[in-house]
């Protein structure tokens, strides 16, 4: 284990009385500002561009002869201290990581670690050997819950600070308006501890890596701006709504959700389509099918089995309790797909087997055409049900099963960490 909170400096040294050598003068162990040493070249040339000891802009604009103009209006996403939370993103660290094996497990042979500290200063130590080579960054931070947050760079925003940087109190403290706003400065504040952490880890991402955020609904939209600016919003995955709380006080709305969001490096570095759990689940049911197969069992003792196997793990198996017949071929079910999702489908007479009458026929009309069809009655792929006043179905194999990942999960609290799809 390694725990960066032991940062080590150079801001003490053991000092040797040795005579014999010349005294060694430190260096400093970060890089002059560049930003003060140019502001000082400029202030020596151009005083009258400066007010207040600060650099006037427009005045410097004035002193070149260039026009003031007003550019085009556009969209951006800004916040009461959101230069400072650049420059903190900005600033060199000069923590270190120090190792721990007293509190550690394995300390040699172990191929992982836990780093302990805080998560920015980690974050800048980690930059350089890291760059570039992390597939998957998962997120959880501090949700806004309405008390200020406490973190060493001062992102706590306290009101007084707030009012001043939104130009409703001035330096010597007073207010410049009546009505002072101060809604804006949890929102501040959050956004400004997370802007420099979010940008720090898109620099850890691989070209075709992905970072995932949880957040509730406070701060969701927000978090969605700001993931926009950092990653691109060409690069939004999606928003994953997690059905995994339940709502003690309930106003007008119950809220038992909380949220997911997904960006990419570079979108179009990622497959098509990502598998949900639910169809690597399906290779027990393959391996059910086989093994007894394997061991002579008819399709009817099987399907007594699985009947049970089905009972036992309902929760687990989700959308797979659907298959739950078989035959020679495998474990399968019936799949409506035959229906055309609007008018204008095709148009066809299917005989029952059993009763000889024409069956029903979707309202829509069969989503392709006859010989198709036909085709699948060959292959025993049509399931007719018991009688004609049924819609056929399509046979569908659990081996060919295969699910995306879904925008809408639930978790069930008796099931710990298992994530599956409501739909079943």
């Amino acid at each position: 284990m390694m725990a960066p909170n032991q940062f080590a400096t150079d801001d003490k040294r053991n000092e040797h009385n040795m005579t014999d050598r010349p005294k060694v003068e430190r260096v400093d162990d970060q890089t002059p500002g560049q930003r003060e040493e140019l502001l000082n070249r400029l202030k020596a040339s151009v005083p009258e561009a400066f007010s207040d000891g600060k650099l006037d802009v427009e005045a410097l604009q004035a002193l070149l002869g260039d026009k003031v103009e007003d550019g085009p209006e556009r969209f951006t996403f800004t916040w009461a201290g959101k230069r400072d939370a650049m420059a903190m993103l900005q600033a060199p660290s000069s923590a270190t990581l120090a190792p721990d094996p007293d509190n550690s497990i394995n300390f040699d042979e172990a191929q992982h670690m836990f780093i302990e500290g805080e998560n920015l200063e980690v974050l800048k130590v980690l930059y350089r050997s890291y760059f570039g080579r992390v597939k998957l960054i998962y997120i959880d931070p501090p949700y806004n819950t309405g008390n200020d947050f406490i973190y060493p760079d001062n992102f706590a925003d306290p009101l007084d600070h707030y009012l001043k940087l939104t130009g409703q109190r001035t330096e010597d403290g007073d207010n410049t308006t009546s009505k002072t706003e101060t809604a804006g400065r949890l929102h501040s504040g959050w956004l400004s501890m997370m802007y420099p952490r979010l940008s720090l880890a898109r620099q850890f991402l691989t070209d075709d890596g992905v970072i995932f955020v949880s957040i509730d609904d406070k701060e969701l939209s927000n978090l969605l701006r700001l993931l926009d600016e950092i990653l691109g919003e060409e690069n939004r995955v999606g928003v994953i709504s997690w059905k995994n709380v339940t709502d003690n006080n309930p106003t007008l709305i119950n809220k038992d959700n909380e949220f997911i969001v997904c960006y990419a490096k570079s979108k179009t570095n990622l497959p098509q389509s990502w598998k949900s759990s639910e169809s690597d689940t399906k290779e027990i049911l393959v391996d059910f099918f086989e093994t007894r197969k394997r061991e002579g069992k008819t399709p009817e003792e099987i399907e007594k089995e699985l009947a049970d196997l089905i009972k036992d793990n309902r929760e687990s198996l989700g959308n797979l309790t659907r298959y739950k017949w078989v035959d020679e071929d495998g474990i399968y079910t019936g799949s409506e797909s035959v229906h055309n999702t609007k008018p204008g489908g095709y148009e066809f007479e299917v005989i029952h087997p059993d009763t000889e009458k024409p069956m029903r026929m979707p309202a829509n009309g069969y989503r392709f055409p006859e010989d198709t069809f036909r085709q699948m009655e060959t292959d025993e792929l049509i399931l007719y049900g018991p009688d004609h006043k049924r819609i056929v179905k399509i046979k569908k194999y659990v081996q060919d099963y295969q699910d995306s990942l879904r925008s809408v999960l639930v978790m069930d609290g008796r099931l710990g960490t298992y994530v599956s799809d409501p739909g079943r």
